[in-house]
This record gives structure tokens, sequence and C-alpha cells, in this order.
């Protein structure tokens, strides 16, 4: 159960780009197990549920299929690693700069599956909701920049079938990178649907 458990938080430290630096994996005691004949045969621990971050709390079912004995196991498990966090509060609508950023040595837990886990995952997104100074930043607080605003005017590209053309419009909603906006083409006074493909121009798509 220990072992399973250090390789779990071992892979999923690597799938996230994070350097643990501290870990624990505490296996607690169980009632009857020592009574059971001992299994002849590698033991079965059953696998999670889902992909959730092997921290905190965790039960599973540690199995013995030559003995036909099965049990419930319990364990606890913690670690350290650093993480990016705003060296100053950030309000909604500020474009993250690297230097709005230092890295800290903070404990993950089960509430850390939202955290950004890398600093430049951070660097040029907007905060959607504003960031307290020296906490763990959650995806749920950033977002990729608008690169197109409402009333803004915009370079239009259109190119297919052999023709390509660039005019004036004016942007009838917000969006960001690849995001369907409509737009009103100023010379013909037709709204077309566009998708942004740099800050100020957007592209239409055949």
């Amino acid at each position: 159960m220990e072992a399973r458990l250090n390789r779990e938080l071992s892979e999923w430290s690597q799938r996230h780009g994070l350097v643990l630096q501290q870990r624990q994996v505490r296996v607690d005691g169980t009632a009857g197990l020592a009574s059971q004949a001992p299994c002849p045969t590698p033991l079965r621990v059953d696998p999670p549920a889902d992909q959730a971050l092997p921290l905190g709390r965790i039960q599973r079912q540690v199995s013995c299929p030559a003995e036909g004995w099965r049990y419930y196991i319990r364990a606890r498990v913690s670690a350290v690693a650093e993480l990016p966090v705003a060296r100053h509060r950030l309000a909604r609508g500020h474009t993250i700069h690297a230097s709005d950023l230092t890295l800290a040595k903070r404990e993950l837990g089960v509430s850390s599956q939202d955290w950004v886990f890398a600093r430049d995952a951070l660097v040029g997104q907007s905060v959607r909701r504003g960031i307290r100074a020296d906490k763990p930043i959650r995806h749920s607080q950033v977002t990729a920049p608008n690169w197109v605003s409402l009333g803004q005017e915009v370079l239009i590209e259109a190119a297919g079938g052999g023709f390509s053309a660039v005019m004036k419009g004016v942007a009838l909603d917000a969006g960001s990178e690849g995001q369907p906006v409509r737009v009103r083409n100023l010379s013909s006074g037709q709204v077309i649907t566009a998708y942004p493909v740099a800050p100020g121009k957007v592209q239409t798509r055949f």
C-alpha cells in the first residue's frame, strides 16, 4: 500500500512538472489483518476511482486473491512543493507578468487539485477573480486574456478558394485566442463570425 501510494504520487507530480520537496505516506493499522494467513502472491491494491491528487486521507481495498481475504486500508499522504504565488494582490483584469510572481513552498492537500503549479502557465494570463498575495493561485482565478474587446475596431482577415482580403470591422463580442466572436464588416455592414488570431485581429474560417 505504501509503495503503491508513493508511486502514484511520483507519477502525479511528474505529469504536472512538480518536484516534491518532502513527502510522507503513513498507512494506518487494520484490525483483523494480522490474523489472516500470509498471502503467497503479490497483494492487489485497487486503483483510485479517478485521477485526483493522491493526497490527504486515502482509502483503498487491499486483497489477496489466493487466500480470499480483502480489507479496506486507510492511509494519510502529505507532500510539500514549490509553487508560484503572487508577490502582491492582483486585481481582476490584471495581466500577470513574471515580476508579479515568486516561488514559495506550500503543503499540498486535497484542495490543491485546482492550483496552478507552473509559473509559465500564469504569465500572460488575465486575472478573473482577485488573487491574494502569498497564496497559491487556482485555475479558476485566471483566464486567457481577451485579444478582442467589445466595440473595438479590428482587422478582418478572410481567405479561401484562392482569394484573400483584409478589411476593417467592429467587434460585437469580446474574445480570447480562437474564441468565436461576432464582427460587423464596416464596408458591407454584414455581421460575421470570426476568430481572434492576434490582439486586434480576427480571421474568418470556411
